[in-house]
């Protein structure tokens, strides 16, 4: 699975590491943009072979990740 991320997350640093960490045979790749604008200063959002997810904090995003 590939999990692309935001680079204007206020916190990619910590995102990108819980990610890596939470799933470690997933790649997990930093973009500039994910097609989610002025969202993404604000709110962890990743996109999962093409599913946009949008959550508040970044444990909340991690388990609706791990639902899918």
């Amino acid at each position: 699975m590939k999990i692309k991320i935001c680079k204007h997350f206020h916190d990619i640093k910590k995102f990108k590491k819980k990610l890596s960490k939470t799933f470690p045979d997933d790649s997990v790749i930093v973009k500039s943009c994910i097609g989610m604008c002025k969202t993404c200063k604000q709110y962890p959002l990743a996109k999962i072979d093409g599913v946009k997810i949008k959550e508040k904090s970044i444990k909340k995003i991690i388990i609706k990740i791990e639902d899918l």
